[in-house]
C-alpha cells in the first residue's frame, strides 16, 4: 500500500510542476483529474489501513492486559511453583489418609502451558509491535501526503482564482474601452454631422444669395440683347443666332462680379457707337433717295 501510495506522488508532483504555470494561460491536463481521483483513492485506503490498526492495537492493548492479570495471580518460579505443589499435595493426604494421588485441579494451568502461552503471547506482541511500527510509518506517510496534497490543492486553487481575476479585469477594461471608443465615434459622427448641417445650410445661403445677385443682370442681359437686336435691325446687320445669345447671356452671368459703373459705361459705350452708326446709315439713305 505504501508503494502504491509512493508511486501516486511523482505523478502528483509532474503535475504539480506543470500546474505551476497556470498564471501563464497553461491550462491543467487531461490526466489532472484522473490523478486527483487516484489520490484520492489512496487517501481512502490508508484512512481504512489506519482504522484496521487503531483495532488491532486495541486488541493488543487487551491481550497485554489479560497476560499481565493472569501472571499476577500465579508463582513467578519453580520453587515458589514446588512449594505450591506441596502445600496442595499435603493437604490432599491430610484430607485424605488414602496413599492415592489426588487429581489435579481443573481450573489452574500448568506451568509449561503458562509459558506457552507467554511465549506464544510475546511473538503475538512481538508481530503486533511491527505491525504498528508498520502502520505508523503508514500513518506518517498518509498525514505528510495529506497535507502536501491539501498545500498543493490550496495552491492551485488560488492561482486558479488569482487568474480568473485577472482575466476577468482585462476582459472588464476591454469593454470599458470598448465602450468609450464607441461614444467617442457616435461624439464625433453626431459633431460631423452638425458641420455638415451648418455647410449644407450655407451652401444653400450662398445658392440663394447667388441666384439672388444674378437675376437683376440675367434681366438686364436680356433688355440688352433685345436692344441689340432691334439696333441691328436698325443699321441692317444680321441677327445674332441662338446659341451666340445664350453665350452672351452665360457670359453676362459669369461676370456680373464687375462692378456696376464699369459695366454700365461699357454698355452705354457700344450703345452710342451703334446708334451713331445707325445715323450715319440713315443720313445716307436719305441722300441716296433725295
Amino acid at each position: 500500500m505504501a508503494q502504491n501510495g509512493g508511486a501516486g506522488m511523482p505523478g502528483a508532483n509532474n503535475n504539480a510542476t506543470m500546474y505551476s504555470g497556470v498564471n501563464g494561460s497553461i491550462m491543467p491536463s487531461a490526466g489532472h483529474y484522473s490523478d486527483m481521483a487516484t489520490l484520492m483513492q489512496n487517501m481512502e485506503t490508508l484512512s481504512g489501513w489506519l482504522q484496521q490498526n487503531r483495532e488491532e492495537w486495541g486488541q493488543l492493548q487487551e491481550g497485554l492486559a489479560k497476560v499481565e492479570r493472569l501472571s499476577g495471580r500465579l508463582p513467578r518460579d519453580d520453587e515458589q511453583a514446588a512449594q505450591f505443589a506441596n502445600n496442595a499435595n499435603g493437604d490432599a493426604q491430610s484430607a485424605h489418609p488414602h496413599p492415592t494421588e489426588p487429581p489435579p485441579h481443573p481450573t489452574l494451568p500448568t506451568t509449561t502451558q503458562l509459558q506457552t502461552a507467554l511465549s506464544a503471547s510475546q511473538t503475538r506482541a512481538a508481530h503486533l509491535e511491527s505491525t504498528l511500527a508498520t502502520h505508523a510509518h503508514l500513518q506518517t506517510l498518509y498525514e505528510a501526503t495529506l497535507t502536501d496534497a491539501t498545500e498543493r490543492i490550496r495552491l492551485y486553487a488560488f492561482e486558479q482564482q488569482t487568474h480568473t481575476l485577472a482575466l476577468h479585469k482585462h476582459y472588464t477594461n476591454l469593454l470599458t474601452q470598448s465602450r468609450n471608443e464607441t461614444i467617442e465615434a457616435q461624439l464625433m459622427h453626431q459633431a460631423w454631422q452638425g458641420h455638415l448641417t451648418r455647410l449644407s445650410g450655407n451652401l444653400r445661403a450662398v445658392v440663394t444669395a447667388r441666384e439672388e445677385e444674378g437675376r437683376p443682370w440675367v434681366g438686364r442681359l436680356r433688355g440688352l440683347r433685345e436692344e441689340n437686336r432691334v439696333l441691328r435691325r436698325m443699321v441692317g446687320w444680321e441677327d445674332l443666332g441662338a446659341g451666340d445669345s445664350e453665350e452672351d447671356e452665360e457670359d453676362g452671368v459669369e461676370g456680373r462680379g464687375v462692378e456696376g459703373g464699369q459695366g454700365g459705361a461699357v454698355l452705354e459705350r457700344g450703345r452710342g457707337a451703334v446708334m451713331g452708326v445707325g445715323q450715319v446709315q440713315q443720313g445716307q439713305k436719305q441722300e441716296g433717295q433725295q
